[in-house]
């Protein structure tokens, strides 16, 4: 009987230290990243949307000009699995671009990506993009 209780405390102890652990990401992807190519098509207002990914830890947050983006990745050895929703504007916030975002759909079909020092490119089987490093995220503190 003690064995079944203690057998059934170590399964709950794994399933929560398990769940608490973050999605893996090489340390070479985490920080801000501006698309170079393809350079997106104007938006509603005439001018190119600017896009940009915040990578940190098993996070990513995203802008396609005013339209916000927010996701979970993990990536190991040259693969990469995103999974990226659109995230509903502001109240006050009028964005044409954040009803209908078929880029934040288009990263859920990355599977592969290559880092340099400055530069991410992102592949699926449609698409490649092209983006240069801006910055560095700190990551957070568990």
């Amino acid at each position: 009987m003690h064995r079944i209780a203690l057998l059934m405390s170590l399964h709950a102890f794994v399933g929560t230290a398990h769940a608490s652990v973050p999605a893996s990401v090489p340390p070479s992807l985490i920080g801000i990243w501006a698309l170079e190519r393809p350079v997106p098509a104007k938006g509603p207002s005439g001018a190119v949307p600017r896009v940009e990914l915040f990578i940190s830890g098993g996070t990513l947050r995203g802008t396609y000009g005013c339209a916000k983006f927010t996701g979970r990745l993990s990536a190991t050895s040259g693969a990469v699995r995103l999974d990226v929703r659109v995230s509903e504007p502001a109240p006050n916030e009028r964005c044409a671009l954040a009803a209908d975002l078929p880029f934040a759909r288009a990263l859920n079909d990355v599977t592969r990506f290559v880092v340099t020092r400055d530069r991410l490119v992102l592949l699926s089987n449609a698409e490649r993009w092209t983006f240069r490093r801006v910055g560095f995220v700190t990551p957070a503190k568990p």
